[in-house]
């Protein structure tokens, strides 16, 4: 009976050692959280009272949800009566956040079009942003023409009211699974599709990011961050699993990191930043 070599053995091995390294590239994650944890360590009783002062209206779907309930934990903390209150429609004065939920998940553009309808609702409001979910793209997705039309969007509404500073928010992303199931199923279908949804949010996002300074942009994506390669080598973004317990939605530490960089923003909030972007 004959042996094999240590250089077969290792020819043979080579082609599976191969394949298991393309898979591993193909999921490698870098965390970069930085900025992020800056936000929420940052945040002081000030900024809270700031934002509890403003007239807000934030137009949403689930994720805006977990983002608010951040919001309501740290003013809590703080001891700052900050009003959240659901309406499509306000005429008065007093201070408050006013949300709502903007059309239906999976129709990115009718949630545009549900923003640009409701906001003439609220003629007296200091800030207006409307978010879309990660749901609202895929792979499949023309994410440069969904944002290109939000973008366009977000302008014109601050071009025709000038003393509300409308502010365009990125796409919230998913989280890459990971772990031995994930790495068997990836065996079997390829490329996590998650890699390839979020690399049509970072599209989505990157468009936002050249188009609205940092006065005019909440950028929810980089707060929850961390970058991914893929298999063709292109870097994307991916959410981090520490921020989330399902892949998609903020967790308790999601909620208190992101509710404290919307809080800041709206703290940083000036009547001559109003005009035009």
């Amino acid at each position: 009976m004959q042996t094999q070599t240590g250089r077969e053995r290792a020819c043979l091995l080579a082609p599976a050692l191969g394949g298991f390294l393309a898979l591993a590239a193909a999921f490698l994650v870098f965390s970069s959280p930085g900025y992020a944890e800056e936000q929420a360590v940052s945040l002081t009783k000030a900024d809270v009272e700031a934002a509890a002062r403003q007239r807000v209206l934030f137009a949403h779907q689930s994720v805006g949800a977990n983002i608010l309930d951040g919001v309501r934990k740290l003013a809590d903390e703080n001891n700052v009566k900050l009003t959240i209150t659901e309406s499509r429609g306000d005429e008065g004065k007093a201070p408050a956040i006013f949300q709502f939920m903007a059309g239906q998940n999976g129709d990115p553009l009718g949630k545009i079009k549900d923003f640009v309808s409701t906001s003439s609702s609220f003629p007296d409001i200091d800030v207006a942003m409307v978010k879309i979910c990660y749901v609202d793209l895929n792979k499949s997705s023309d994410a440069t023409a969904v944002a290109k039309t939000y973008a366009d969007a977000i302008k014109t509404l601050q071009r025709a009211r000038p003393s509300t500073r409308f502010i365009a928010v990125t796409s919230p992303l998913t989280a890459v699974p990971s772990g031995a199931k994930a790495w068997v199923k990836s065996l079997i279908k390829g490329s996590s599709p998650e890699l390839a949804d979020n690399e049509k949010r970072k599209d989505f996002n990157d468009y936002l990011r050249k188009e609205f300074d940092k006065d005019h942009l909440f950028d929810l994506a980089a707060l929850e961050a961390e970058k991914a390669v893929a298999d063709d080598g292109k870097e994307i973004e991916v959410m981090r699993p520490s921020l989330t317990s399902d892949g998609g939605h903020l967790n308790a530490a999601g909620q208190r990191l992101v509710g404290a960089a919307f809080i800041k923003l709206l703290a940083a909030q000036k009547p001559e930043q109003h005009a035009g972007n």
